[in-house]
């Protein structure tokens, strides 16, 4: 099993449209707190299996502590940090101590950054709702590329991205980027997700970009064959093919989210998805913990957060899936299954 800890150091700077977890302005956690929390973590690793990891979130930059943060983070062996390296920027070009902030993560081995782009800059910034945010970002992305960081670019897809495609790669030439992600926002069993669908791409946009996805280092054939474009309809063909939804809803998980919040209570799921609460991390035994953790199944694919007993018949989900826009393009299959039983508001664990 591998596991991860979202350890919730502060709060986000933007609320996308597209988050399925906790995101927006939020409490900090005391700098006491988080070295408690990661010593904890390192403690209870000891008893988890190899490769088990952290990693500090939303936007680990706005603590004005991240320098001692992240050096203690670095030591542990047991349970390691690991760097996504994902920032909006806000949180790092608000700082007067930016270089050696920087500096910090270079010191601990962390030299990849990455920021997500949502289009140009009023579509970016109607899409994570923070006037302004698009220059934060690209600014951020130049700042640590000056100081010798690696950047990536995570472009997330919309329907926004035809028209805006000149001006996204003038963009990534600009920022002499180094890796380039085409990403699709995926649907999870949160109500927020709704917020986005009206934003979501579809087949037309597709068809679209395809003169400017080489210039983005995308192979669309590659993206297609991988099945990474996905439709409702692709989704009625495959589950014509099953005799049930409980076949895909208990397969076996072998990745275990949890979440640390900033008040340092430990939960079990990913962050917005927390099922259980399993006690302050600051007071848990160590072995207790472990043993406790050690016991729970994987939960990355969603279907874990639906009792068996609330699906619904599947002919009724696929007609569910009739009713959605067809067209409309899904990163996988499992997001396509969740948007049918949002529609039909089926009940989760969330």
């Amino acid at each position: 099993m591998e596991i991860n800890f979202d350890f919730l150091l502060s709060g986000c700077n933007t609320r996308c449209k597209h988050c399925y977890v906790n995101g927006g302005p939020g409490p900090m956690m005391p700098l006491a707190d988080a070295l408690l929390c990661i010593e904890k973590l390192e403690a209870i690793g000891k008893y988890l299996p190899e490769g088990t990891s952290f990693t500090l979130d939303h936007e680990p930059m706005n603590h004005p502590d991240i320098a001692e943060i992240l050096r203690a983070a670095s030591k542990n062996t047991y349970c390691k940090n690991y760097h996504h390296g994902m920032t909006s920027g806000i949180g790092l070009m608000h700082r007067k101590d930016k270089e050696a902030v920087v500096q910090a993560y270079f010191d601990c081995g962390y030299r990849n950054f990455g920021i997500t782009i949502h289009g140009a800059q009023q579509h970016h910034d109607e899409i994570v709702r923070r006037p302004g945010a698009y220059e934060k970002s690209i600014a951020a992305a130049e700042f640590l590329r000056d100081q010798g960081a690696d950047i990536e670019v995570s472009l997330m897809l919309n329907r926004f991205f035809a028209e805006d495609a000149a001006q996204i790669t003038e963009m990534l030439h600009r920022l002499q980027t180094k890796r380039i992600y085409l990403a699709i926002p995926i649907f999870t069993p949160h109500a927020n997700m709704m917020d986005f669908e009206p934003y979501r791409a579809t087949l037309v946009t597709w068809e679209q970009l395809q003169t400017y996805l080489p210039q983005w280092g995308q192979d669309s054939k590659a993206i297609e064959k991988a099945g990474s474009i996905q439709t409702a309809q692709t989704a009625i063909s495959r589950l014509q093919k099953i005799e049930s939804l409980e076949s895909l809803f208990t397969q076996e998980q072998n990745e275990l989210y949890l979440t640390i919040h900033p008040d340092c209570m430990l939960y079990v799921g990913n962050s917005g998805g927390e099922t259980q609460c399993l006690g302050d991390l600051r007071t848990l035994s160590a072995e207790a913990a472990a043993e406790t953790i050690n016991a729970l199944p994987g939960n990355r694919d969603y279907t874990a957060y639906y009792d068996l007993s609330q699906l619904p018949a599947l002919d009724d989900q696929m007609l569910a899936l009739e009713t959605i826009p067809q067209d409309a393009i899904y990163g996988d299959f499992e997001s396509i299954l969740y948007r049918g039983l949002m529609q039909m508001r089926v009940p989760t664990k969330l």
